[in-house]
C-alpha cells in the first residue's frame, strides 16, 4: 500500500509540481490550497503533511501548531516549505531542489507505519 501525502500550498503551480513529482515517486498524494477544517486533513488519512509556509497570507506554522496541537493529529510527520519554528518535522526551502525534496520526504516518512484510518 502506498503512503499518503497531503500537501497544503496555495500557490497552484508549486502544488501541482510537488504532487506531480511524489506521485511520479510512488506515493499517493493529495494537493489543497487550505484546508477549511481539520477534518479535511483527518478526511485523507495521510501520513505525512507538507504545508506552505504561507497559505493565503496567513503563516503556514499556525496550521502545523494547530495540527500539532490536537491529539488525534498530532502523531502526524509535518515537512514546512520553508524554515519555521513550529515542530515541523523538517522544511524545504522555495525554490526547492527535486532530490532534495523527495529526499527529505522518504527520510520522514520512511520510518512511519502506514495510517491506519
Amino acid at each position: 500500500m502506498k503512503k499518503k501525502i497531503l500537501i497544503i500550498e496555495n500557490d497552484h503551480d508549486i502544488r501541482n509540481i510537488v504532487e506531480f513529482i511524489l506521485s511520479e515517486e510512488g506515493f499517493k498524494t493529495l494537493s489543497i490550497p487550505e484546508p477549511q477544517t481539520l477534518a479535511e486533513v483527518l478526511q485523507f488519512k495521510p501520513d505525512l503533511l507538507m504545508i506552505d509556509e504561507f497559505i493565503n497570507s496567513k503563516p503556514g506554522h499556525r496550521l502545523c501548531l494547530r495540527i500539532k496541537s490536537e491529539p488525534h493529529l498530532a502523531h502526524l510527520p509535518v515537512i514546512v516549505l520553508i524554515a519555521t519554528e513550529c515542530k515541523a518535522n523538517d522544511y524545504i526551502r522555495k525554490p526547492f531542489d527535486v532530490e532534495e525534496m523527495v529526499d527529505k520526504v522518504i527520510r520522514v516518512i520512511g520510518d512511519q507505519p502506514l495510517s491506519l484510518h
